[in-house]
């Protein structure tokens, strides 16, 4: 079995299961479309080689975002005195995580504090909650992801914050809609600035957040444990993060 492609590992009887986005700068609108929104240019991902096998070592160098892909928002993205990625102590990044599954919500729709009441999915306070949609499998990548947005609306996270939980993980976006297409020319136009009021509420209270997560489907238990580290990075507001979740069997 080619462990390049299935995204699992079984090791001490555990499954260790992949919820990571590849980071390719092939892929397209994979960062909020400040271009078309702003008309800013979009930040730059690049791969590129500096040395190869043929001078003796293969090595490379790379330019990214913080906010790409699957990545972790420390408090200091939205908080001023808030904690730099650097600064998050690591008993916060990993922890036990409980699944909500929202996978009926269709494009352009919201995750709601009703949703997530009627779940009856028992959410205790210092969980790690993964809100499961799909949508970044579906449509990560894709003009239509931003474009046809899940969100979470604003009760929806007050819920979430009630109920003290220690962070969030999701596959779609964390407020409501962030974005919309114009209904006659198509063009992509923000939402009021409001609407970011999630990430306030979360990272004014501690609560790290965990964008863009893939491969939600492969787990299969209620409850898992969710490790989450970000890159180092001295000083920001958050960074790319490799994702994984434990599976007792």
């Amino acid at each position: 079995m080619n462990v390049r492609e299935i995204g699992e590992w079984l090791v001490n009887g555990a499954r260790i299961i992949d919820l990571s986005l590849t980071i390719d700068p092939e892929k397209t609108y994979f960062h909020f479309p400040v271009k078309e929104v702003y008309n800013r240019d979009e930040p730059s991902l690049k791969i590129e080689t500096v040395s190869t096998h043929d001078d003796g070592v293969f090595w490379q160098k790379f330019e990214m975002s913080t906010q790409d892909f699957t990545h972790l928002d420390a408090p200091k993205h939205f908080d001023r005195e808030g904690l730099a990625n650097h600064e998050v102590p690591v008993t916060q990044l990993i922890g036990e995580a409980v699944m909500i599954n929202m996978t009926h919500k269709k494009p352009g729709e919201q995750v709601t504090a009703k949703d997530l009441e009627e779940s009856g999915v028992m959410v205790r306070k210092g969980d790690v909650v993964i809100i499961r949609t799909d949508w970044t499998d579906k449509a990560f990548g894709t003009r239509r992801f931003w474009s046809d947005q899940i969100g979470l609306s604003l009760d929806a996270g007050d819920w979430l914050v009630e109920r003290g939980i220690k962070a969030l993980a999701t596959d779609f976006y964390t407020d409501p809609q962030p974005v919309k297409a114009c209904e006659v020319c198509g063009a992509l136009h923000k939402v009021e600035r409001s609407e970011i009021r999630n990430h306030h509420k979360f990272l004014n209270n501690g609560i790290l957040l965990i964008d863009f997560v893939t491969n939600l489907g492969a787990i299969k238990r209620d409850r898992v444990i969710l490790i989450y580290l970000p890159i180092k990075l001295k000083g920001t507001d958050g960074a790319p993060a490799r994702v994984i979740a434990i599976e007792e069997t």
